[in-house]
């Protein structure tokens, strides 16, 4: 079988496991980005008695794709004027909830016995939630546009320019053996020159030159041109060292403001749904049931620390910015989810011989079960009436 009949088989299979999950988490109500992510599962390589799919790596391609996509489309609902309404907001709580993790993390690794080391990248690692799952949950609920919401996507951004930095750092210290002013200059440096062009630069030059496309009345040119420039986008930002999602977002953020946004929202809906359900069928299918048993308890007792932090610092971050009490509690719920940089920063660890071989596979296991538990703690949050 050549190598493009094996994709197109995958697929297919991929296609249709996910339908047929999704179809019956949609009858029993429950949350269908947990249908996509129990078809993963269904498909993935380490459920027995083997994969179903033959090129694993065309399913990283298409959640790539996926991520990319559903930022984008997130990022169209929120024009530039509205996110500046709580930019302060936004790098307050992203800084008190960093802070609230980092000490959590040291916290209970300081308990379970880990080195001063383990615990730091722990807390690291457990400051970035998932942008994409959080962005999918709320827009599936239809409460992308509550306040709340604004403020969290604000918050998600400023996390992982705030994690890249603090992972120079540790990179810095681990491999120097001292702290590097320069590394952190220039991590500095890079954040400022990547949000700050695009949101400037982006901000004057693409809705004029979106609008201009728009003015030919084609759909296909103006569906090639946006989702284009968000690819060209979410490249520059992953060269510079930051994850493609966030490129992906300030591109539909400066877009926003031209006025063919509403169109391309449109036009986008259908790539964004497929290659976003591939984005979370890719995480089921990294999901290894088999460390579960090892791995469980010290995952739950991550999950744990990490719920509970992420509730605190959020919460009281969005209550300290004079925002009522619902607000500050769907803000703090919201959030408690260990994103996908998790994996980032703890493969640098690994690499640098910095971290012990445990400690990677209990944040894996703790990313599956908090993407269980996201759905279902912003369902409790929107009906909370503190």
């Amino acid at each position: 079988m050549s190598l493009e009949i094996q994709i197109i088989t995958d697929l297919s299979i991929i296609m249709v496991v996910a339908a047929l999950v999704t179809f019956v988490f949609h009858k029993l109500r429950q949350p269908l980005v947990l249908g996509y992510i129990i078809a993963g599962i269904i498909i993935g390589p380490y459920t027995p008695p083997s994969s179903l799919i033959s090129q694993p790596e065309f399913l990283q391609v298409g959640a790539q794709l996926g991520v990319i996509l559903l930022l984008f489309g997130i990022g169209l609902e929120f024009p530039l004027s509205k996110l500046r309404k709580v930019g302060k907001v936004s790098v307050g709580v992203a800084s008190i909830e960093v802070l609230f993790m980092i000490a959590s993390g040291y916290g209970l690794g300081y308990l379970i016995g880990l080195s001063f080391v383990d615990a730091t990248f722990l807390g690291v690692a457990l400051a970035s939630s998932s942008t994409v799952i959080i962005a999918k949950v709320l827009a599936d609920l239809g409460r992308i546009r509550e306040e709340s919401s604004t403020i969290m996507l604000g918050v998600l951004v400023v996390e992982d320019l705030t994690v890249v930095l603090l992972l120079a750092v540790l990179e810095s210290v681990v491999s120097v053996g001292s702290l590097s002013p320069a590394a952190i200059g220039f991590e500095l440096g890079k954040i400022g020159l990547f949000v700050g062009g695009t949101l400037a630069i982006g901000g004057l030059i693409i809705p004029r030159a979106i609008g201009r496309v728009a003015e030919i009345e084609r759909n296909e040119v103006l569906i090639l041109a946006a989702v284009g420039l968000c690819f060209v986008l979410a490249i520059i930002g992953n060269q510079l060292g930051f994850s493609v999602a966030i490129g992906a977002f300030l591109t539909g953020v400066v877009m926003a403001s031209s006025k063919a946004s509403d169109e391309i929202v449109h036009l986008i809906a259908p790539l964004k749904d497929v290659f976003g359900a591939l984005f979370f069928v890719s995480v089921g299918a990294l999901i290894n049931i088999g460390q579960f048993q090892t791995f469980l308890l010290p995952a739950l007792l991550v999950t744990a620390t990490m719920v509970g932090s992420k509730v605190a610092g959020c919460g009281l971050g969005t209550k300290l910015f004079g925002y009522d009490n619902k607000t500050s509690l769907r803000v703090g719920l919201g959030m408690a989810q260990i994103g996908e940089f998790a994996f980032i920063v703890m493969g640098a660890g690994l690499q640098l011989n910095a971290i012990g071989p445990l400690l990677y596979p209990t944040i894996g296991v703790a990313v599956a079960v908090t993407a269980f538990l996201t759905p279902y703690l912003i369902k409790l949050s929107f009906k909370s009436k503190p």
